[in-house]
């Protein structure tokens, strides 16, 4: 698993492939797609372009992408009778006295009659060069028809058919090499895949990256570098996208997640505020009922005077032409006040009332003044309303005991 991750990473599982072939009527551009599906090959696409410019418009640019360079700039030369494996003595003694350092070169099937492909720099150079300028980043690219070797194994034909050659083979491999006619066309089976003459190059390219073979020659840590180039920027890529998705979740959830919690704060909030106003509330009625309970406490004090015995006897002597409207037993001292102490009038009580003739009132002030249980009797308020009727205010102290 973890390896499939790591090939899907670098390189994915589309393959595309392109054949630049020398025709007559001047260059051909024959483009395959491959897809590696449950260890499978699936043909996606595969076309023949008019120009090289029209590549952008039928490829995806983050697949890996291989080359084969098969124009009239590469010559493909059959070695006989070799001695050596050298790879540069067999490439000069197909092509004697060449100064390879303006060559790129190739060879295939070393260990019988070897096959060399040669190209100068510059041609492929410019290739590669117009490529990069279109962004397209080759992994691999190969000269002639030197790609053709990964496939030879699954075709069992005596006779090969390229898009420009027609190779034979032998018991020991590639025999001959023969330039054929672009009319000449043929279709392979391989493995189920159905393959024209003009795609057989193309696909063993991809078939020799899938089976990571290696080639003979000068230009490896350039095919090297380029594969680098490639699988760095599909990595940078995917790395940045999935970054990205994976940022742009992780600030969504946390988004939720505060928008979640910030919610159930409000709430929280909304909860303490209703509490402290019901505290305050409760606060309230508490120093009421404090207050209340004084008044009581004052009260409750005098349980045990003779009051109510005194209040009978002063009712009963209250003369019919005084009309009493108010009788208030120890009154305030002062007003009631928040954090302060209630005080009241001890040994008090203030009587108002109406009176309908002065003579009687004065009388009755003097009666009440004779009182064993009375100490003072004063006047407070005396006020005419007519002629014979008077609003009045007295204060009469006793003894409680």
């Amino acid at each position: 698993m973890v390896n499939k991750f790591k090939t899907y990473l670098k390189e994915g599982f589309t393959y595309t492939s392109l054949e630049i072939v020398a025709s007559e009527q001047g260059e051909a551009y024959f483009l395959l797609e491959l897809k590696k599906t449950k260890n499978e090959l699936i043909i996606t696409n595969k076309k023949e372009l008019k120009k090289l410019e029209d590549l952008p418009n039928h490829i995806k640019k983050k697949h890996p992408f291989f080359l084969c360079v098969n124009t009239s700039n590469v010559l493909t030369k059959k070695v006989e009778n070799t001695n050596t494996d050298a790879i540069e003595a067999i490439v000069n003694q197909a092509f004697p006295n060449l100064d390879l350092s303006n060559f790129y070169y190739e060879v295939i099937q070393i260990a019988t009659n070897p096959i060399v492909t040669i190209s100068r720099k510059e041609p492929i150079d410019a290739i590669l060069h117009k490529l990069k300028e279109m962004q397209i980043r080759i992994s691999k690219f190969s000269l002639g028809i030197s790609a053709i070797d990964t496939v030879l194994p699954y075709l069992n034909d005596e006779s090969i058919t390229l898009s420009n050659f027609q190779i034979n083979i032998s018991d020991t491999g590639i025999d001959a090499v023969l330039p054929t006619g672009s009319d000449t066309k043929k279709t392979y089976t391989i493995n189920g895949l159905e393959l024209s003459s003009d795609h057989l190059l193309s696909f063993s390219q991809i078939l020799g990256n899938l089976n990571q073979s290696s080639r003979n020659t000068n230009f490896g840590p350039l095919t090297k570098n380029l594969k680098w180039e490639f699988e760095n920027h599909r990595i940078f890529n995917y790395v940045v996208k999935y970054s990205l998705i994976f940022f742009l979740v992780l600030l969504l959830g946390n988004f939720f997640v505060y928008n979640f919690y910030h919610e159930e704060v409000g709430q929280l909030n909304s909860a303490m505020a209703a509490t402290g106003s019901k505290k305050d509330g409760l606060t309230f009625l508490d120093a009421s009922v404090k207050r209340k309970q004084e008044r009581v406490e004052i009260l409750s004090a005098s349980s045990n005077s003779k009051v109510t015995y005194y209040l009978d006897l002063f009712a009963g002597q209250v003369p019919s032409s005084i009309l009493l409207n108010g009788l208030k037993y120890q009154p305030l001292a002062k007003p009631v006040r928040e954090k302060k102490p209630i005080l009241l009038e001890n040994g008090t009580l203030l009587i108002s009332g109406i009176s309908k003739d002065v003579k009687e009132f004065s009388l009755w002030i003097e009666e009440l003044e004779k009182y064993e249980w009375i100490n003072s009797v004063e006047t407070l308020d005396y006020d005419y309303i007519s002629k014979n009727t008077s609003n009045f205010l007295i204060e009469i102290g006793f003894h409680e005991n």
